[in-house]
């Protein structure tokens, strides 16, 4: 991409937050993008905080709920590609508490493509409860799939945490951070993204407002389903590793994530090629709906949301979302990988799809 070009794609995108920023529709928000290895776009709008006294800068942080499991499940292949275990070992093997009420043929591959069965969320009793790992394992170890495993695909939501963690815990006798961190953090040099932030970032941590297009608060909700932003505003869950969905981070370590995991990263890459591919390799199980057309095609590959399917049904796009309208994600035609983090929960907001549409339409005209 030419660097007129750059600057005149940096310039559109600060223009459009920047006015989402005034309209209401936005309080603060970063948007970053690689292209070919280097980082291309780099967008900060808004406010960290509600009463809008501190704008946000590039080095500014924001809980970006299931976008991390895209991190996550990238530092878990890591240790498939080093032997430590494999895709079709049961997951009882490795965790034998696990093999029980029907999950005795559940396999680390079920686990990864989110087809386990143990899909609903698992209950609390306090939200500091859920920093406690071993308690909620036992949980969800003690679960009763909804599904035989891998007879069809369901949204494993928060219960991810604990699916794919315990594993790579019982695996290589390491915390499950400091798994993600030698796997991933450090080898990539993300230093602003975080499983569990520390005391001096703290600071820097935008907390999360909900918006008013999100569904209304019953009058006693269930644990869960209304009070996601209580919980990540809360500093035991900010400082825990709860990888399915307690990622706080920038949009420039969200983009240069999936940067290293395509073919223009410049350093050696995170995954090798063989990996990356079987991860974005569509796939649909038994029971699962049939895709109106290919195009329309979103699924699960191995750990990352994959959509738009070559002629081998190998994703071109992979990654992640969030609760609230955060995304990090590749698009591998262009070389182009992008995150975009929000403090405003948002169940709709056309302008974040624009931008990523905008950048992929200048990469294809480069």
């Amino acid at each position: 991409m030419l660097k007129e070009d750059i600057m005149a794609l940096q310039t559109r995108i600060q223009n459009r937050l920047d006015a989402a920023v005034a309209a209401g529709d936005e309080i603060g928000c970063q948007f970053a993008a690689f292209v070919d290895g280097e980082l291309a776009v780099n967008v900060c709008a808004g406010w960290l905080d509600a009463g809008r006294t501190r704008p946000v800068d590039e080095q500014s942080l924001f809980p970006v709920f299931s976008t991390g499991k895209g991190i996550a499940s990238t530092a878990f292949l890591r240790l498939v590609e080093r032997g430590l275990l494999t895709l079709d070992q049961k997951v009882g093997e490795i965790w034998p508490e696990f093999a029980s009420h029907g999950k005795e043929a559940t396999t680390v591959r079920h686990i990864l493509q989110h087809r386990s069965g143990v899909c609903l969320r698992t209950p609390y009793d306090c939200i500091e409860q859920i920093a406690d790992w071993d308690e909620m394992c036992r949980r969800v170890a003690a679960a009763k799939p909804v599904f035989p495993p891998g007879s069809a695909t369901r949204y494993q939501t928060i219960n991810y945490s604990w699916l794919l963690g315990e594993l790579a815990q019982r695996v290589t006798g390491k915390p499950f951070r400091q798994v993600i961190e030698a796997e991933v953090l450090h080898p990539v040099g993300l230093r602003n993204l975080f499983f569990g932030v520390p005391d001096g970032a703290l600071c820097r941590v935008a907390p999360v407002i909900r918006g008013t297009d999100m569904p209304a608060i019953p009058e006693h909700p269930p644990c869960w389903d209304y009070s996601l932003e209580e919980i990540m505003n809360n500093r035991v869950i900010q400082q825990a590793c709860l990888p399915g969905f307690n990622c706080i981070t920038s949009a420039i370590d969200l983009a240069k994530h999936y940067a290293a995991l395509l073919d223009s990263w410049k350093a050696p890459r995170v995954l090798n090629p063989a990996t990356l591919r079987a991860a974005r390799t569509m796939s649909l199980a038994p029971n699962d709906p049939k895709p109106s057309s290919p195009a329309a095609w979103s699924t699960h590959g191995l750990g990352y949301a994959v959509s738009d399917p070559d002629e081998q049904g190998v994703a071109r796009q992979f990654g992640h979302g969030g609760y609230g309208g955060a995304t990090g994600a590749a698009w591998e035609p262009g070389q182009l990988s992008y995150g975009f983090t929000a403090n405003l929960m948002r169940s709709t907001a056309n302008h974040r799809y624009e931008i990523i549409d905008l950048v992929k339409r200048q990469c294809r005209k480069s």
